[in-house]
């Protein structure tokens, strides 16, 4: 009787040790290998977030953008800053300001309208003067400026004779300065810008031209560093 049961209790033990082998392991061995096959890197494929980490992981990225986007709070800071805003104002508001040129300054020159009936058509006669002057004073650079001019200089007086269509054709020498150089730039001056276009009708002479007499003066101005002279030019203009 003993025997017989002992025989049972062993029988039920195994039974109970084939069904567990059966159902459970088996299963679990597989779900591990597909949670976590072995990548050669290290790499680890995640399917299930419940397995990922709780941590806040995005504190150290703050904290970092909030180091980089702060105002700078040491004393160092504060004049860097006022120096960039000098800076800004001085160079881009007005980029030339503080770069040399050099004396660039067109010498200083003057026209004069010498009669009444020079007056009466000035943009004729200013006309003439410009262009005389300013060919007057690209010569005169060009020529003069290693010369010191005398202080009794005389002007030069010319009588010029335009076409009725404002075309120079003769120039006649009334006046010299007492300087060769002188007299023959204001000669060649007014080659250069005795002209006109459109001239006004009104103002030709008796013989049907324009009689003009032209008065010009250099001055010594300043003297430069490099040894060169700057003049005073000073033309004028009388319609006959």
């Amino acid at each position: 009787m003993a025997r017989a049961v002992m025989v049972a209790a062993l029988m039920l033990t195994v039974a109970g040790c084939g069904a567990n082998g059966a159902a459970g392991p088996a299963p679990a061995a597989q779900s591990t290998a597909a949670a976590e096959p072995d990548f050669a890197g290290g790499a680890r494929v995640v399917t299930n977030l419940s397995q990922l980490s709780a941590a806040n992981t995005t504190s150290g990225l703050i904290a970092n953008q909030t180091l980089l986007t702060a105002t700078p709070k040491s004393a160092a800071a504060a004049p860097q800053n006022t120096t960039d805003v000098a800076l800004a104002r001085l160079y881009l508001a007005n980029p030339t300001a503080n770069t040399y040129t050099g004396d660039i300054a067109p010498p200083p020159g003057d026209t004069t309208l010498l009669n009444a009936k020079a007056r009466q058509y000035p943009e004729f006669c200013y006309a003439i003067l410009r262009q005389t002057l300013k060919a007057a004073q690209s010569i005169e650079a060009a020529k003069f400026g290693k010369y010191a001019m005398a202080k009794d200089l005389k002007p030069v007086i010319l009588r010029l004779t335009m076409t009725a269509q404002g075309r120079l054709t003769d120039i006649a020498i009334e006046q010299r300065s007492g300087v060769a150089k002188v007299d023959q730039a204001m000669i060649d001056a007014c080659k250069i810008g005795a002209w006109a276009m459109n001239p006004p009708p009104q103002a030709l002479s008796a013989a049907g031209n324009y009689q003009i007499r032209f008065e010009g003066l250099v001055q010594n101005y300043s003297y430069g560093l490099n040894g060169e002279y700057k003049y005073a030019t000073h033309v004028g203009l009388a319609l006959l």
